[in-house]
């Protein structure tokens, strides 16, 4: 579980990088924005994924990075389990306030991954 602090640690990047691996386990890391951050989950919208996205629904374990040098160097490396939504009111919510909020309208989400935290590890350098 993610701390408070922690959670905002994370807020306060521009960007965290998202690893997944293929069913052969070849890995792929991107530079992702969370759309939401919560104790348990972060949940990351696809706007333009594409092979991070067929990598899920391969292999549901993934990999995050923070990486924060203003703050001594401290790294948080997070293990997950993706879940992909393309419909409900999870995918809704999120999907409206990306649309309305935070993307240009050419933009749209097309699904949403919740990654599910299993384990994190919290390092300097």
């Amino acid at each position: 579980m993610l701390t408070k602090q922690q959670i905002e640690n994370i807020k306060s990047q521009e960007n965290i990088i998202f690893t997944t691996a293929d069913k052969n386990g070849q890995p792929r890391s991107i530079y992702v924005i969370p759309s939401r951050i919560e104790s348990d989950k972060i949940i990351i919208s696809n706007i333009q994924m594409h092979k991070s996205f067929e990598n899920i629904k391969e292999n549901n374990k993934c990999f995050i990075n923070v990486f924060m040098p203003n703050k001594n160097d401290l790294q948080y490396k997070i293990e997950g389990v993706a879940e992909i939504y393309e419909t409900g009111s999870l995918f809704e919510e999120i999907k409206n306030y990306e649309e309305t909020e935070n993307l240009p309208p050419e933009l749209k989400v097309n699904a949403i991954i919740v990654v599910k935290i299993k384990n994190i590890e919290e390092s300097n350098g």
